[in-house]
């Protein structure tokens, strides 16, 4: 499930010249929506992108005989440049990409959608399908990064066919995904791996809004997964600390023990004014890939939770027609001549993957899991927003890491920045 870049690139440029040429029969507007968007009639075209510019220091305290260290870094962490648009009422496009981390171009949220009507869409790119927070974009995520609940929850951007339906207040998605856009096909050649199968997967999730009002909204939600990973690499349990710095799993993981898995998650969020509240879980259910290492089969549980509040009287902007998070909406930015936006935050995270350690079978399957711990989190975070398209971000983590493995508990304290502008 695997396109090449070249027919994404080529898909791109012909949907965005169809636009153009149908719009010339009409006159053209154009809105300011962080970049000009142009509109003829039912025809919508717009260049979008996005740039985040990270530091990270990070102090880490390990068991002896391991060294602690000290790191920092200013990178990159997101440069994205895309169009999107429709060429009817019917048929939507998105394509962006760029590099992460400062890492090679890659693709990120590349979606074809039709719309029957105005309450069911079916998509199929790179999309997700699931989480609120894994749902609500990287823009306006209240932290720099969505913890463990991101790393080893919902998954993010995989090659999909998704159908969604809404109303005001409820939406419903089902979802067949494979693996990543980005990812290479799996070898399957008459010589070398014939018959293989890639990974698979199906997501379903519903939403509900039993309170909304001007000043209050609650949000609830349920999704349940199941994954196969074909003969494609095994699920590999694994995390960063609350940060996307470094390499996943460095610190826990369960090491790649996953054949199949069902996973069950709760969503909740509940905003009233300028005050929110927001939480996850999940619990992972893990057939174990008995030809790696045998065992039982392990429960991965990872959440979070935190709390939001702006003293300069933003809310919080909910779409429950969607399900999720979007753009803030500063009540007095400094193109007004106001001071912009403040968001003040505190999060908690837990993860525990102690049962892949406990039911692996032998001293090997003892080894293979020894990151596998519990982690314990808070973070606390500061926004500034000058305008609702430029954000300024600060985050502390301190983490707490206890893995089963003798001399492998490990405490983390991160401190990051964030200067970003989208469009």
């Amino acid at each position: 499930m695997t396109f090449k870049t070249s027919l994404c690139a080529g898909m791109a440029l012909s949907v965005a010249m169809l636009a153009a040429g149908a719009a010339s029969a009409q006159d053209t507007t154009t809105a300011w929506k962080g970049a000009p968007q142009w509109t003829n009639d039912d025809v919508q075209f717009k260049v979008r992108g996005r740039l985040l510019i990270d530091y990270v220091y990070q102090d880490v305290k390990r068991d002896a005989p391991l060294a602690d260290y000290k790191t920092s870094n200013v990178r990159g962490r997101q440069a994205f440049l895309g169009i999107e648009g429709k060429l009817n009422n019917y048929i939507a496009y998105k394509a962006e990409g760029g590099a992460v981390n400062g890492g090679a171009w890659s693709w990120d949220d590349v979606v074809l959608e039709y719309k029957p009507n105005e309450m069911t869409s079916v998509m199929v790119g790179a999309i997700k399908a699931a989480g609120l927070e894994n749902l609500t974009s990287t823009r306006f995520t209240t932290f720099m990064d969505r913890g463990p609940y991101g790393d080893m929850g919902p998954d993010s951007y995989l090659l999909s066919l998704v159908t969604k339906v809404n109303g005001y207040n409820w939406t419903a998605t089902g979802a067949v995904q494979g693996n990543s856009l980005n990812s290479a096909d799996v070898n399957n050649t008459a010589t070398a791996n014939p018959g293989s199968k890639e990974r698979v997967g199906f997501t379903g999730r519903v939403s509900y809004a039993p309170i909304l009002t001007d000043f209050d909204k609650l949000h609830v939600a349920v999704y349940g997964r199941y994954r196969n990973h074909g003969d494609e690499s095994a699920f590999n349990y694994a995390a960063r600390p609350n940060t996307n710095y470094g390499d996943s799993g460095r610190y826990i993981a369960t090491g790649a023990i996953g054949d199949i898995d069902k996973t069950v998650g709760v969503e909740a969020a509940y905003i009233h004014n300028n005050f929110s509240i927001q939480g996850e879980y999940s619990d992972i259910k893990v057939t174990r890939l008995q030809t790696v290492q045998p065992g039982g089969n392990p429960d991965v549980k990872v959440g979070y939770a935190f709390i939001s509040f702006w003293p300069t009287g933003e809310q919080r902007n909910y779409d429950a027609t969607k399900g999720e998070f979007g753009r803030p909406k500063i009540l007095n930015p400094i193109t007004g001549g106001g001071m912009g936006g403040v968001e003040l935050a505190l999060r908690y995270d837990y993860a525990d993957l102690t049962d892949a350690y406990s039911s692996a079978a032998t001293t090997a399957g003892r080894t293979l899991s020894q990151d596998a711990g519990k982690y314990k989190a808070w973070t606390l975070g500061a926004n500034y927003y000058p305008t609702g398209y430029a954000r300024l971000q600060a985050n502390y983590t301190r983490s707490k890491i206890d893995n089963p493995g003798a001399g492998r508990d490990v405490d983390v304290d991160t401190f990051q920045m964030r200067a970003q502008l989208d469009f």
